[in-house]
């Protein structure tokens, strides 16, 4: 009778192929591109702003910069998501049945309210800090009042305080004093907005609206535009706003026929 050789081939047989952790590859792809995002974003958000000449308007690009910093990871997480899985998972035939459900986990959900949740606390929080920053500073005797009228198409702005009226010229504004906008308008609604200066307020025909105190602490020349559709030649309703020293200011004022500064 002959022998029955059984061969042992588990010597030779190839392991089986590792499984690969799609989600940990991705997570890892998310990280990586957050911090180079964040990093570029922090350093090149910057070189964009305008000039800031008052203490509001760099509190709102501070607010530019770190909210375009925090949107990197938020929008990243999205498209690197996307972009792994149409990479990854594509195939070329048509599909033939729908994809594995995701299944709901309590710590999933908990997880992406408590995330969302504390986004908006965040914002919340932020945003009332600010305002508190931008309302407090009180009109004193100090404070150069100017009002601020909008019509087709040109600002005219008058000093109360001095009796100097500054019709399509460049408005003299002095350095380290703060100064508050008495703002209206003749004809349509208007926006005032001095962009170094943190100021944005609507010009409302009939009415006075009064924006916060704010004060220029850089010298310089800044543009006033308007920021409200008001008619054919809205893109042509522009102005400047130089702030001066406080004896170039007094100068202006008594070379405009004014007196008290």
């Amino acid at each position: 009778m002959s022998d029955v050789i059984v061969r042992d081939d588990t010597s030779t047989s190839s392991p089986a192929p590792k499984q690969v952790n799609h989600l940990r590859r991705a997570v890892i792809w998310w990280i990586v591109l957050s911090v180079i995002g964040m990093i570029a974003a922090a350093f090149l958000t910057p070189l964009v702003l305008p000039p800031a000449a008052t203490a509001v308007d760099s509190f709102d690009d501070y607010t530019l910069v770190l909210l375009t910093v925090l949107a990197v990871p938020v929008g990243l997480f999205v498209f690197v998501f996307l972009g792994y899985s149409l990479t990854t998972f594509r195939v070329k035939e048509r599909p033939t049945s729908d994809g594995v459900p995701v299944q709901p986990t309590p710590a999933l959900q908990i997880g992406w309210l408590g995330v969302t949740g504390i986004l908006c606390l965040f914002l919340v929080i932020w945003g009332l800090a600010g305002y508190y920053e931008e309302t407090t500073t009180a009109i004193t005797g100090d404070t150069v009042v100017v009002n601020v009228t909008g019509q087709q198409w040109m600002w005219t702005f008058n000093y109360p305080k001095y009796a100097v009226d500054s019709q399509g010229q460049t408005l003299l504004l002095p350095v380290n004093r703060p100064v508050v906008f008495y703002v209206t308008s003749k004809d349509v609604l208007h926006g005032f907005s001095v962009r170094a200066l943190g100021v944005r307020v609507d010009a409302n025909p009939g009415q006075i609206t009064t924006t916060s105190v704010v004060t220029p602490t850089q010298l310089g020349v800044y543009d006033v535009a308007c920021v409200e559709l008001c008619g054919l030649y809205h893109t042509y309703m522009w102005s400047r706003i130089q702030v001066v020293s406080q004896h170039d200011f007094c100068a202006w004022i008594s070379s405009q026929g004014g007196s008290g500064c």
